[in-house]
């Protein structure tokens, strides 16, 4: 800005003295072009009149002395008389003459010849051609007796005129460098006085911004704009300060508020971490709680099924195992649910059979079917493949959580369950009813968790709305997706479309009727979707399925119901081959068989392998095989005969469960203990080449045990024995406590004999030779047959289907097998309790849960289900760490548990002098 102000100052004067310079030139030029043409006109006026008579006269001698009166010329070499005159025009006049009126020289003096850009003083040329001539002319008029005779003229020099000009340039110059140096001075003082408030300002500018100190002002030195500036500027601080306050305060709210936030989330999430706590600690105690009473039914089941029993016991005992399996993986379904939420759910790849899981499945809700008056059938298309990878268990979740839904809002009608191939090698599980239907704008949320129709779904048809989401999610994990086609009072079809590998791409051979087996075959079965399942099977194989209303029409086969048949009261007229479809324990089944109007029995709902095999016998005209055993209840198991195993569990129950099942392995080398210090005694005296531990058992638990049994195999250099956990902590804090005591595998309770034979087969060798068939079974009475309690006295104090299946074992299974359970109820139940009375004298809050756990976990295998709650809460409020409060609670379990004793003993008989006497010999 100094700069700029010193340039302009400077061009500001150079203009000043230029502009006043060339004003002062062009009035010296005037003024001297002025004077010399009064000069020149004056002395030419003189010497025109006296040479008018010599120029009227035409004499130039006369008009030669007249020039010649002038003075000496410059250039002419003559002499004037006149002194002032020589003087005067000697250095100016340089030529004079006089013309004849024609223009001819009458005389002359100076110059020879006249210069052709003389300058004429008389003509009003412009004065600045003085600056471009030499000389200067001027003619005046010659007039004697008032006539012009001729004319004078002077020329003189303008030499004088550069030398005036010249002074008057360098006076010029030295009046202009005076007023540049004062001009230069004044703006110094101007650019001062106006750069340095700005400077300062620019400075307490660039302060402010680099040290962020916006308490700092600029100096106001005078009231002028630069003073209103820095006011402004000054302004601006002081918003900027006011606001800097305002988001301070503002920090310090939102600080504050920040702080108290975070410390409601902490506390928000301390609780929810405790709920979660509990929950897991719930569903684990739970978990373990269901399984303890769980895995003697199971493997009892399996048993019962794998004995030789007449056709509907065998399906009663199938249907019971099934059954079990579903409890189970239910219980695993609702321990998984956390991980369904959090999308960290494990899903298996092993082979699966698709067609077996739908008949699961189906048989499983044949009662509910039975129960609603529905129709319930399976259609499995023939290109589904008999084998894909999957996870049987989802799998058969989701199609369950259909069926349910699809049985739940079906009124009437019935419900078709169909398994084919979908598009892009998918598998497509599908399951139609032909219920209530949904609306449309309601299909959107069947999906989400907890969501049903609307309120009044809850209230008609009960539900939580949970099923469709877990399966849904379990889709989508299995890379799938889901969905719904529903018309609102029509029905609805649920879908669900799984990406599985088929592992046998080979579907079943196709089915075709041979040409001389009449194709002609009458449906007269009252389902539906039962109907059509088996309609659409006999039309791929070749038949002609119609209605009953043709059945007279000619020979034809016949596909109907038990019932209508025992109805009719004969064999179909003119029928061909008759089947009969007859469901779990229909009366109708045996009396028609036995009376020739049917030649075979099909369960419903239709299980498909059963099914194929039969249309494969009528489509060929071959006789109908006999209904095969279940091939999962009935298969060979692989046998350890030479095995020696240790079985460690508190539970005479439980231990008794193992014995059997060991032995349905061909294991007869089993020792039993009670506790983990008589497992690690057994184990240093004996060699043994497996150890089933339990985990929870008193005196020393399982982990501890096989901790100690590594230790000393260690130290005294023994083999590695083998350690297989069996336990029912499945999930929470104990689930992976088996791995950290260094045991080799876990065995989950309930266990299946396949699972228990698995479990053999990973450490142990089996018999190639031999595996054990299925035992025969036997009518044997119990030695105490059951007799029926007085319902006032065992009302609300035992499980009916506990109890109920005790009584089917003593009554179809042989042997003395409830007996023992009961006898090691009543030898093991009082003891328990004193146990847990001592435990609570001492407020020992850990031996009261041990003692409660055990004591209820008996008491739910014989059905004890009173005295079970009571011993769960006990329990449940000791493993929090207190024991319960006042001694009424305690001393209630006596009367309880005898209440419970004499419940069983009325429903089973009291004991014999025998289990007396072997319960007294039975070691502790």
């Amino acid at each position: 800005m100094a700069g700029r102000l010193a340039l302009a100052v400077f061009a500001s004067v150079a203009l000043a003295f230029l502009a006043g310079t060339l004003l002062s030139l062009w009035q010296e030029v005037n003024r001297y072009a002025d004077d010399k043409r009064d000069s020149l006109v004056a002395i030419a006026n003189v010497l025109a009149a006296s040479g008018a008579q010599a120029t009227a006269a035409g004499d130039p001698a006369g008009a030669g002395r007249v020039l010649n009166a002038i003075g000496k010329f410059d250039g002419a070499g003559t002499e004037t008389d006149g002194a002032d005159a020589r003087e005067g025009m000697a250095s100016e006049l340089v030529y004079a003459a006089i013309e004849r009126p024609d223009g001819s020289i009458l005389a002359d003096r100076g110059l020879t010849a006249r210069l052709a850009n003389d300058f004429d003083l008389r003509k009003g040329q412009s004065p600045l051609a003085l600056l471009t001539s030499r000389t200067a002319l001027v003619s005046v008029p010659v007039a004697e007796a008032g006539r012009i005779v001729g004319s004078l003229i002077l020329v003189s020099d303008l030499a004088d005129l550069n030398g005036r000009l010249l002074a008057l340039l360098r006076t010029s110059a030295l009046i202009s460098s005076l007023v540049m140096v004062l001009g230069f001075a004044i703006s110094y003082a101007i650019q001062r006085a106006i750069t340095q408030p700005i400077a300062a300002l620019a400075g307490t500018m660039d302060r402010v911004r680099v040290e962020q100190d916006y308490d700092q002002a600029a100096a106001i030195v005078r009231d002028d704009e630069v003073g209103v500036l820095a006011r402004s500027f000054n302004a601006l601080l002081e918003t900027v300060r006011e606001r800097d306050a305002r988001l301070a305060r503002h920090m310090q709210r939102l600080e504050a508020d920040v702080a108290e936030r975070t410390a409601d989330l902490h506390e928000a999430k301390q609780a929810a971490e405790a709920a979660n706590a509990a929950k897991s600690s719930f569903l684990a105690t739970m978990s373990h709680e269901i399984r303890t009473p769980l895995n003697g039914m199971l493997v009892m089941a399996e048993l019962l099924a794998a004995s030789e029993l007449p056709q509907r016991q065998q399906r009663y005992a199938e249907v019971v195992a099934r059954s079990g399996q579903s409890l189970l993986a239910i219980i695993n379904d609702i321990l998984d649910f956390a991980k369904v939420e959090a999308g960290k759910l494990d899903l298996e790849r092993i082979p699966v059979d698709p067609a077996e899981i739908v008949d699961t499945v189906v048989s499983l809700f044949a009662e509910k079917a039975v129960e609603s008056g529905l129709d319930l059938a399976a259609s499995v298309a023939p290109d589904v493949p008999r084998r894909v990878t999957g996870d049987p268990v989802r799998l058969g979740q989701i199609l369950s959580n259909f069926v349910n839904n699809a049985l739940k809002f079906t009124p009437s009608g019935s419900v078709l369950v169909r398994l084919e191939r979908g598009a892009g090698g998918m598998l497509r599980l599908s399951v139609r009813d032909t219920g209530v239907g949904i609306p449309a704008d309601k299909v959107g949320t069947l999906f989400s968790a907890f969501s049903q129709v609307d309120q009044s779904t809850t209230r008609r048809f009960g539900g939580t709305g949970l099923g469709l989401s877990i399966a849904h999610r379990l889709a989508l994990a299995m890379g799938g997706r889901m969905g719904v086609d529903s018309v609102l009072g029509e029905g609805s079809t649920f879908w669900a479309e799984l990406p599985l590998e088929a592992i046998d791409t080979d579907a079943s051979a196709p089915i075709r009727r041979a040409d001389a087996v009449v194709a002609g075959i009458v449906v007269a079965v009252p389902g539906q979707a039962t109907r059509d399942s088996l309609s659409r099977r006999l039309a791929e194989a070749g038949f002609a399925p119609r209605a009953a209303a043709s059945a007279e029409a000619g020979t034809a086969h016949w596909i109907a119901d038990a019932a209508t048949i025992l109805a009719l009261g004969h064999r179909p007229t003119g029928a061909g081959r008759v089947l009969a479809l007859a469901r779990l324990g229909d009366p109708a089944a045996a009396p028609i068989l036995e009376a020739g109007w049917a030649d075979h029995v099909l369960a419903w709902p239709v299980v498909q392998e059963e099914w194929r095999v039969a249309l494969a016998a009528l489509a060929g005209g071959t006789p109908f095989a006999a209904r095969a055993a279940g091939p999962a209840a009935r298969a060979r198991l692989p046998q350890f005969p030479a095995a020696r195993i240790l079985v460690a569990d508190d539970s005479p129950v439980n231990r008794e469960v193992a014995r059997e099942a060991l032995a349905r392995c061909g294991v007869t080398a089993v020792t039993l203990v009670e506790d983990g210090r008589l497992a690690l005694e057994a184990c240093r005296d004996r060699t043994f080449d497996l150890v089933l531990m339990d985990g929870s058992m008193p005196v020393l638990d399982g982990y501890a045990a096989a901790e100690a049994i590594r230790a000393e195999a260690r130290a005294e250099g023994r083999a590695r024995t083998p350690i297989v956990a069996l336990t029912a902590h499945v999930v929470g804090a104990g689930a992976d406590a088996w791995r950290d005591a260094g045991m080799d595998a876990k065995l989950a309770k309930p266990f299946t004999l396949s699972a228990l034979a698995d479990t053999l087969a990973g450490f142990l060798v089996p018999d190639t030779q031999s595996a054990l068939p299925p035992v025969a079974g036997t009518t044997a009475e119990p030695a105490s047959p059951p007799v029926a309690a007085p319902e006032s006295e065992s009302d609300g104090l035992l499980d009916a289907d506990v109890v109920a299946g005790l009584v089917d074992m003593a009554a179809r299974a042989g042997g003395d097998f409830a007996a023992r359970i009961l006898g090691l109820y009543r030898e093991h139940a009082p003891r328990a309790l004193a146990d847990l009375q001592a435990a609570w004298d001492s407020a020992d809050a850990e031996a009261v849960a041990r003692t409660a756990h055990s004591l209820k976990s008996m008491s739910l295998n014989i059905g004890g289900r009173a005295l079970a709650e009571t011993l769960g809460a006990i329990e449940a409020q000791a493993r929090s760490g207190s024991v319960p409060t006042t001694e009424a609670e305690i001393a209630a379990l006596s009367p309880l548990l005898a209440r419970t004793m004499a419940a069983v003993d009325a429903r089973f008989g009291p004991p014999s002098a025998s289990e007396e006497t072997g319960a007294a010999r039975r070691p502790a």
